[in-house]
């Protein structure tokens, strides 16, 4: 029996070894759990910026980051996560982020504004993560865009977000780039990062099954 579970739960991407092994072994979750103290670690760095050293952009909790799903994968995967085998939910979820983003205010709405104007045939430039997005649009459905970690200093938001980008490796991304690590998380192994970065992923994950499956479509953009 379990020989059938984990050859049923392994994805079609190839993402960090690290990652990688959440989805091979049977205590996936309670690995998982185990890297909290490294985001303990992280927030405690991050939690009185105003003493000690400067931080990029200031320190203004202003920042948060996000993520764009593709619904098309979920297939609304909160309503249907509870009749499903928990390690399916966490390989469906992943299997879903097509872009890891960190911003303030309306930043995830410039990627549909900019999605929308190549639509409406104001602009052909369109790179792969709006190429995705549009992709979506043309099957009926809405982009899922997910906010986490929110009210940070911009520091924290790009080392988080780093951390997810490692975890889940560009190539399973429209991401052009790496992110850029500050503070202690700078300093630790790739190992470590990566770590980091699959207990931010599950925690995005216990926000988006628990607020549910909301997609913006081009009649939602202003």
């Amino acid at each position: 029996m379990s020989k059938f579970v984990i050859t049923f739960i392994v994805p079609l991407k190839e993402y960090s070894c690290e990652l990688e092994q959440t989805l091979r072994s049977l205590a996936w979750q309670t690995e998982i759990l185990s890297y909290r103290h490294l985001e303990q670690t992280v927030v405690g760095q991050f939690s009185d910026p105003a003493l000690g050293r400067r931080w990029r952009q200031g320190i203004q909790r202003t920042s948060f980051t996000y993520l764009l799903l593709d619904p098309g994968v979920t297939c609304n995967l909160p309503e249907r996560s509870a009749k499903l085998p928990q390690p399916q939910v966490w390989a469906t979820f992943l299997a879903s982020i097509f872009y890891v983003g960190k911003g303030k205010r309306a930043r995830p709405f410039a990627h549909l504004y900019q999605a929308a104007s190549v639509r409406g045939g104001a602009t052909t430039k369109a790179d792969k993560k709006v190429k995705r997005i549009l992709k979506i649009w043309n099957c009926g459905l809405g982009v899922v865009c997910l906010h986490v970690f929110q009210n940070i200093i911009p520091a924290e938001a790009f080392t988080r977000e780093a951390a997810m980008l490692d975890a889940l490796g560009l190539a399973n991304l429209c991401n052009t780039r790496g992110g850029e690590y500050y503070g202690v998380a700078a300093t630790w192994s790739a190992r470590q990062k990566k770590q980091l970065g699959i207990y931010f992923l599950y925690r995005a994950m216990m926000v988006f099954l628990n607020e549910g499956e909301r997609q913006l479509r081009p009649a939602d953009i202003p």
